[in-house]
C-alpha cells in the first residue's frame, strides 16, 4: 500500500473517518532528522507488507498543527491509531519495535492464524483442562514438578544442587 504524506489535521479526520476498525500508523519525521532517513526505508517495506495498514507520514515542520495534536516531541515518533483513538506509540529509529507495535496491532485475535492452546513437545495428545491442571497441583509439589516442561526441571534441579552445596559450606 502506498504511503500517505500528511498535510493538515483536516486531511487526518477524512482519512480516520474512512476507516474505523482500521490500523493506522503515522511516521512523524523531519528533513533535517538522520535517523528518521535510516528508518524510512523499513517503513516503506512495512507499508508493503501490511496491505491492510493505513501508513502515514508527517513531517513535523511542514504540517505542525498534526504533531502538535499528538504531542510528538522526538522524531522519528511512530503513533498508533485505531479509528481515531491512539493504541500505541514507538519513538526512535527502533526498527524491531515498530515491526512487532505494527503486528501487535494489525491483526486481530480471531483472524490469528493460530488460535487455542496449542501443544508443546512432550505434552499429551489432548490438551489439559483446567481441572486436571488443578488436580495436579493439589496432589502434591513432586507432581506438580513432575508436569512441568524438562528446562523448569532441570532449572529446579540445579537451583537445589547450588543451595544444598551452599549449606554445605555453612555447616562446615
Amino acid at each position: 500500500m502506498s504511503i500517505t504524506h500528511l498535510t493538515s489535521v483536516s486531511q487526518l479526520n477524512t482519512i480516520l473517518a474512512k476507516s474505523n476498525d482500521k490500523l493506522t500508523v503515522i511516521d512523524f519525521h523531519a528533513a533535517w532528522c538522520g535517523p528518521c532517513h535510516a528508518i524510512a526505508p523499513h517503513f516503506e517495506a512495512l507499508s508493503k507488507k501490511h496491505t491492510n495498514v493505513n501508513f502515514l507520514k508527517c513531517d513535523v515542520d511542514e504540517a505542525k498543527d498534526v504533531a502538535s495534536l499528538y504531542k510528538v516531541s522526538a522524531m522519528p515518533t511512530f503513533i498508533f491509531l485505531k479509528g481515531d483513538s491512539k493504541v500505541d506509540q514507538v519513538r526512535g529509529a527502533d526498527k524491531t519495535g515498530l515491526t512487532n507495535t505494527i503486528t501487535k496491532h494489525a491483526s486481530s485475535p480471531s483472524s490469528s492464524a493460530f488460535s487455542g492452546k496449542g501443544q508443546t513437545l512432550g505434552s499429551s495428545s489432548s490438551p489439559s483442562s483446567p481441572s486436571s491442571d488443578a488436580g495436579a497441583a493439589s496432589a502434591g509439589p513432586l507432581a506438580a514438578i513432575k508436569n512441568m516442561d524438562i528446562q523448569m526441571q532441570v532449572f529446579i534441579v540445579l537451583i537445589g544442587t547450588y543451595t544444598f552445596f551452599w549449606w554445605l559450606g555453612w555447616v562446615h
